[in-house]
């Protein structure tokens, strides 16, 4: 090794400095090096180096943009504003929609839709309620709460892999209250990442922050680094905060942008992009700036395709979520909201590009709060979703609706909610309604199976939600069936890790035996989780499940297992009847299969 050789190994660090000098103090000069001679009609190749470079983090290539994720679904419940939708209204008009933030405040907390007792939800603050509750509201709409859920598979194959990413500040669950109810963990902090992780079966990572206004824009920053890493196939980003006027909630669920659109999910907008800094300890003017030019650059996409920023000012984590809300709000509708500089709402017309083609709408939300962390996202506009192939369940009628909840007087508030939906689409609401059979498959995927059960068969739309509105309304009902199994005694009537139990099933969904299929759903069995899933049919949005009108009733638990119907009740041991013998079928199944008479 010559001096030449041993400088450039210590250059690039792979020699310390003592061996260094040993080898300096005993080596030759350098020889020349030779240069190769290419072969005639050769290009000329370099030489190879003296030493090879130190290993080290591989780095983007330049231009290189992080892969795009989905947002799939988006739940609020804003101060002043309610929900979603009353918050675009609001921002609309400037006026208050304070009457439904104050049916949907903290103080209405729906314990018994997320499964816990009054006992245990008395041990929650305010402001996680309303982040355990928007959380809930966000995975039903988008359809990710029943069998769906169980098919998010993690890097080593776990089902059910969320990752929860949460902000809590300035009104979280009351100090010193010990481990939270229903934890098994004797020293569980209670935090609500952890709480929702262990509410809804989550098995993804689980982190909890609070960086002040920006913490909804914090977690969901986190949130996108775990579904780029690989780490979870959703992220499930919930923050709760005060803000002007009292305490708001916001939650989303995110997947990358290219399982989405294998699933058909349901697209509200693309992140492309996003940054995040603290400014230490002193001001730093220009560091949102230079936030904003890291996002749009890590996007790919230039500065002047951005036609909109939004920043949140607000106090609390809802200050991020402010900002994120109103611009996925401007996206989705094509309207920019009034302003200080556009003092009424207009239409977006994104600006065309060079060869003539509208760009996709592109806008950023970022908090730049002094003294606390500063965060930024790009968000853009869905593509276009490819049209999607007809299903199989929707060609064929009539459909079998299958319904749960928690209590009758929920199931109740769910058969009355989804008689609206069906009852406002159609040519008076502006949108072609969902057929029965979309209906029920969307039940069927995108809800988990509840002690309180209604089944029916539809074949139309209209007379679906007219029979809806009867029940809800507490009219008995031709074709309704019922069955409250809060008490019922022993387990499941079908194991569904079983491939039999898929098997049978299975073969009674496509030979549509909905008579043999309501029995086994009113007895017990968790028929969702077994029947045959998506046939590539997008995901129908439906509204996530409403509290009961009144709460004083309908809570306790029900005496007796019982089913209803057109024909009168039946027992639960009649019910258990039609159980028993789905489970001999199951074995015979089995035993044909493995030969046995």
């Amino acid at each position: 090794m010559d001096k030449r050789e041993i400088l450039t190994r210590f250059k690039d660090g792979t020699l310390e400095r003592r061996h260094t000098l040993a080898l300096l103090s005993a080596a030759p000069a350098p020889a020349p090096v030779p240069v190769p001679v290419p072969p005639a009609g050769k290009d000329a190749v370099p030489p190879a180096p003296a030493a090879a470079a130190r290993p080290g983090p591989e780095r983007p290539a330049p231009g290189h943009a992080p892969a795009p994720c989905a947002v799939i679904g988006v739940q609020a419940r804003m101060p002043h504003t309610g929900d979603l939708a009353a918050l675009w209204r609001t921002e609309l008009t400037g006026e208050s929609a304070s009457h439904a933030a104050d049916r949907d405040g903290p103080d209405r907390f729906d314990a018994a839709a997320l499964g816990l007792t009054d006992t245990q939800a008395a041990f929650i603050g305010p402001g996680e309620r309303l982040l355990l509750d928007t959380a809930r509201r966000v995975l039903q709409s988008a359809g990710y709460a029943g069998v769906r859920l169980d098919g998010l598979h993690g890097p080593d194959g776990q089902r059910r892999c969320v990752g929860v990413f949460t902000a809590l500040t300035g009104a979280g669950r009351p100090p010193d209250t010990g481990p939270h109810p229903g934890s098994t963990a004797p020293q569980d902090t209670g935090s609500a990442a952890a709480r929702l992780s262990h509410l809804f079966d989550l098995r993804g990572p689980s982190r909890h922050v609070d960086t002040g206004p920006s913490s909804f824009l914090t977690a969901l920053h986190l949130g996108l680094a775990a579904l780029r890493a690989g780490e979870c196939a959703a992220a499930l980003v919930a923050a709760a905060g005060p803000g002007p006027g009292g305490t708001g909630a916001a939650a989303v669920l995110l997947k990358p942008l290219a399982d989405a659109r294998r699933c058909a999910d349901a697209v509200h907008a693309v992140v492309l992009a996003d940054a995040a800094a603290h400014p230490g300890r002193g001001p730093q003017p220009g560091l949102g700036e230079r936030l904003r030019r890291r996002a749009v650059r890590a996007a790919g996409i230039p500065r002047a395709a951005v036609g909109l920023k939004e920043t949140g000012q607000a106090a609390g984590a809802v200050g991020g979520a402010a900002a994120f809300l109103r611009a996925l709000l401007q996206l989705k509708y094509a309207t920019l909201l009034p302003s200080p500089g556009r003092p009424e709402p207009r239409a977006w017309r994104p600006a065309a590009s060079a060869d003539g083609a509208a760009p996709p709408r592109t806008a950023l939300a970022g908090v730049y709060e002094p003294g606390a962390e500063h965060a930024v996202v790009v968000l853009q506009e869905p593509p276009p979703a490819a049209p999607a192939a007809p299903s199989a369940d929707d060609a064929a009628a009539p459909g079998l609706v299958l319904l749960s909840a928690p209590t009758p007087a929920h199931l109740a508030a769910a058969a009355a909610q989804l008689a609206d939906l069906l009852a406002a689409a159609g040519p008076a609401g502006g949108a072609r309604p969902p057929g029965p059979a979309a209906v029920a498959r969307e039940l069927r995927l995108g809800r988990a199976a509840q002690p309180c059960r209604l089944a029916l068969v539809a074949d139309r739309t209209d007379r679906l939600a007219d029979t809806l509105s009867a029940f809800a309304a507490g009219t008995t009902v031709h074709g309704v069936r019922t069955a409250d199994l809060r008490a019922a005694p022993g387990g499941p009537l079908l194991l569904g890790e079983l491939a039999e139990t898929s098997a049978y099933l299975g073969a009674l969904w496509q030979g549509r035996h909905f008579e043999q299929l309501t029995r086994l759903w009113l007895a017990g069995a968790d028929v969702l989780a077994t029947i045959p899933g998506d046939d590539g049919a997008p995901v129908l949005e439906l509204p996530a499940a409403p509290p009961p009108h009144t709460t004083a009733t309908d809570t306790g638990t029900a005496a007796t297992a019982h089913t209803t119907g057109s024909a009168g009740t039946a027992t639960a041991d009649t019910a258990a009847a039609a159980g028993t013998a789905a489970a001999g079928a199951v074995r015979a199944a089995g035993e044909r299969r493995e030969g046995r008479p």
